[in-house]
């Protein structure tokens, strides 16, 4: 039997406009393109829709949850973002996987994460089950995805460690072939990134595309503040929660990023409504 495996399950290649061949062109790697947005939204009807989960289901229920199911379902009705690039062709991915980007040790001195497969399908409460179940075995019995590969990068020399990811990244995604051998999860980081740096106290704060991963957009959740907003020509004050945002411009340009951010709003204004909403069918596929 071969050990060698489709690492993603990916779609025919997109007939690509001529800008985005020039974007492909003109930056090679993901260190290139990084292009920062931040957007501010109003986070009570998300506040409220956590409580009422938690009424419901005793679960520990937070923003990271309900915003990396938010931008899951925005990436499902917006597939164009959905895709990995191999050799300046774009494919779009099947499935709306969300990493969550987490501390793995107690003391919070070691970051990890765990990615939640097809994200877009599930619910806040299965979302919120399956990592707390996650995160557990991860604290305490070490991380069993990642915990071969970071033996084998613990054994390489600083020096070459960047050579290594990136063969090991030619390999998944260049080529779109996986083996266990690897020591890494198939499609390890899943469409998109999503960290919470409010849990750290931090307000504001961007977070960096991981080249290596195919990932092209990050999204980094800021603490909850109260800010002034002016509503029907007055001044209020009012719970924001601000989302940096960090997006592969070779991927993602400003009229799509305009369009996610819309839909992502929108989401995270309406939840329980959106959230109840059937998934939209992926135009790439039949």
């Amino acid at each position: 039997m071969s050990l060698l495996k489709s690492n993603i399950k990916l779609g025919p290649a997109i007939c690509l406009s001529s800008w985005r061949k020039i974007a492909i062109g003109t930056w090679k790697t993901a260190k290139d393109p990084s292009v920062y947005g931040m957007m501010d939204v109003h986070a009570a009807p998300a506040l409220a829709y956590i409580e009422k989960i938690k009424q419901e289901t005793g679960l520990k229920v937070t923003l990271t949850h309900v915003l990396g199911k938010a931008i899951a379902i925005t990436m499902q009705r917006h597939p164009e973002i959905n895709c990995v690039l191999r050799f300046g062709r774009l494919y779009p991915r099947r499935d709306v996987d969300v990493f969550y980007q987490v501390a793995t040790d107690k003391a919070g001195k070691d970051l990890s994460g765990m990615t939640v497969r097809q994200a877009d399908l599930k619910s806040i409460p299965e979302i919120a089950r399956e990592m707390q179940e996650l995160v557990h075995y991860i604290r305490e019995k070490d991380d069993p995805s990642f915990k071969k590969m970071k033996k084998s990068m613990s054994l390489i020399p600083g020096l070459f460690i960047g050579h290594v990811l990136s063969v090991a990244e030619f390999f998944m995604y260049s080529l779109n072939l996986w083996s266990p051998l690897l020591g890494s999860p198939r499609d390890s980081f899943g469409s998109v990134m999503v960290t919470n740096v409010g849990s750290l106290g931090i307000e504001t704060g961007f977070a960096p595309l991981v080249a290596y991963s195919r990932v092209p957009i990050l999204l980094a959740l800021g603490a909850v503040r109260e800010m002034p907003v002016v509503r029907h020509h007055k001044v209020e004050i009012e719970e924001q929660m601000r989302i940096c945002v960090t997006f592969d411009h070779r991927l993602i340009d400003g009229v799509v990023a305009s369009h996610m951010t819309k839909t992502l709003t929108n989401i995270l204004l309406n939840p329980e409504v959106e959230f109840s909403a059937p998934p939209v069918p992926n135009k790439y596929f039949f």
